[in-house]
This record gives C-alpha cells, sequence and structure tokens, in this order.
C-alpha cells in the first residue's frame, strides 16, 4: 500500500506527493515515527508541536505522530 507522510503545523504545511509503499501499517507507524522525532532534533524549533499525518493515497488520514523537542 502507498501512503503519504505530510507534516503539518499551526504556520506552515509540508506535503509528502511521493508516498512510499508498505507492507504493513506497523511499518508506516515506525517511519512516521523517526520523521517526527528527526524533526523534533532539528537546527530550528519550527516543527515542534506540528503533525505528521499518515494518509491513504484516497487522502484518508490513517493516524499523526507528534513532533516534540528532543529531551
Amino acid at each position: 500500500m502507498r501512503l503519504f507522510f505530510d507534516v503539518l503545523s499551526p504556520n506552515s504545511r509540508s506535503y509528502d506527493y511521493q508516498g512510499r509503499e508498505f507492507m504493513r501499517p506497523e511499518e508506516a507507524a515506525q517511519m512516521a515515527e523517526l520523521i517526527a522525532a528527526d524533526l523534533g532534533v532539528s537546527d530550528t524549533d519550527d516543527w515542534i508541536g506540528s503533525l505528521v499525518q499518515v494518509r491513504t493515497a484516497a487522502n484518508e488520514m490513517l493516524f499523526s505522530i507528534p513532533v516534540r523537542a528532543a529531551a
């Protein structure tokens, strides 16, 4: 299944137009957590408080992972 990973904040949106293929939903959840963790340790705090939303090609939102600051 092809899933898309959009990053949404109150001030900005970054849409995934290419997507990635996954065999199992657990793999997509791991990818979303990795994206959120990476954004949480970026050079700026611009993405803290954002959500990594995972959606299908039919634009159905499956779940979201919050971007948190690194502890």
